[in-house]
């Protein structure tokens, strides 16, 4: 059954999107320097599934809104383009990101005179092979460390107009089987975008990932029809915990090797998350679980549009592409060095100050560039006229 084109309601901003957005921005940050004490204090050290999967999740969920409903109701070709064009911004903010990068690193290295800091970010290639290198990165073949996150969302938003026909097609649940069985495929087969000139495949598989993303997109289409994606359950809200529970132990206390106990592919019981195995997948679903029905007394569940994890998350791919390349200059500081916490410290405090600085800076030119707005005639009720101008759609990324 196909999704009726007259079921979709405005919901209430929910802010808890763009705040925890903004966690997992500060976490990828901190992520980004390996090696630094504060790493250790980041998600992925809690739980099978780390701020990639949340950030993946999100991006969908926001997707619903700023394409989706467009899509459904009757302007496919206006939010096909729309996503193709935003598609588009990301490459294009990855190629700049990439060569500033690569400039950042020779400049190192030169400077330095040592050329190992360029292997440490997979620029071996580009020494032996440059042209192939800078082919490859243009075709999305050859992707830095810590650099192959937006090719993923690009070829996500590629894929949005695709998803949206099956949604509009078969409806929800039949779009999240087909989703499903295209990351069982991947999965099972192995298949993967082929990296140039080296072996391998994309580090994020689109072909697993876009089940993160068509599980956001399913939760938003949900929140845009006024309906919860799965129903609170006490029982299930205790199975989540569980497993949340579970998850930190497992990590915590090194139990890996009960993955070589369970006679299953390493789909199933694995890790992997190039493929986006099914530990990682249920992590993530019972962390958006647990957070959705926080309860109400909690901080989470009071989350305004001014704290400051709101507007971090609220400019994402501004904040994501400085943070980058300055998580990678400070990789390239600590490189070679004994470096301590007090200095590890000031990296990170620095940094997260110029992505702050950054957010509340886009948000003050937001307002001051914003054209004034002329008074027309409207058929609608005040109220109504205020609801709509206080619901902006999230964006993407």
């Amino acid at each position: 059954m196909s999704i009726s084109e007259k079921a979709f309601l405005r919901p209430e901003r929910d802010y808890r999107v763009d705040f925890f957005r903004g966690i997992a921005l500060v976490m990828i940050f901190v992520n980004h320097i390996p090696g630094i004490m504060w790493e250790h204090f980041t998600s992925r050290n809690f739980g099978f599934s780390d701020s990639a999967e949340g950030f993946v999740f999100l991006a969908g969920l926001a997707s619903a809104f700023a394409y989706g409903r467009l899509y459904l109701e009757g302007s496919p070709l206006v939010a096909s383009l729309k996503a193709a064009r935003r598609s588009g911004v990301l490459y294009l903010v990855h190629i700049a990101l990439t060569m500033s990068v690569i400039s950042l690193f020779i400049w190192f290295a030169m400077a330095r005179g040592n050329g190992e800091i360029l292997r440490q970010i997979g620029l071996g290639t580009l020494l032996t092979q440059p042209l192939d290198a800078l082919y490859g990165v243009a075709t999305l073949g050859n992707q830095l460390g810590y650099l192959n996150i937006l090719p993923l969302y690009s070829a996500l938003l590629l894929l949005l107009p695709v998803m949206l026909f099956c949604i509009r097609l078969i409806g929800l649940k039949g779009f999240l089987a087909a989703s499903v069985a295209v990351w069982l495929a991947a999965g099972m087969l192995r298949l993967n975008i082929p990296n140039y000139p080296n072996a391998g495949g994309w580090f994020f598989n689109p072909f697993s990932w876009q089940l993160i993303f068509a599980m956001g997109l399913y939760c938003g289409f949900e929140k845009l029809r006024g309906r919860a994606a799965v129903a609170y359950s006490p029982k299930l809200y205790a199975v989540a915990v569980a497993w949340l529970l579970f998850s930190w132990a497992f990590i915590a206390f090194r139990w890996w090797y009960l993955e070589r106990m369970i006679p299953l592919p390493s789909l199933f019981v694995g890790f992997d998350k190039t493929f986006a195995s099914v530990p990682r997948l249920l992590h993530l679903a019972a962390l958006v679980y647990v957070l959705a029905y926080a309860p109400s007394f909690t901080a989470i569940s009071r989350v305004g549009r001014d704290n400051p994890l709101t507007m971090l998350g609220r400019h994402s791919l501004p904040v994501f592409a400085v943070g980058t390349f300055l998580s990678l200059w400070a990789q390239a500081l600590r490189f070679g060095h004994d470096t301590t916490i007090a200095y590890d410290t000031i990296l990170v405090a620095a940094g997260l100050s110029i992505q702050f600085g950054l957010a509340r800076y886009l948000d003050w030119w937001g307002q001051v560039s914003k054209p004034a707005p002329r008074r027309v005639a409207s058929t609608k009720p005040a109220k109504a006229e205020a609801a709509d101008a206080a619901q902006p759609l999230p964006k993407v990324l």
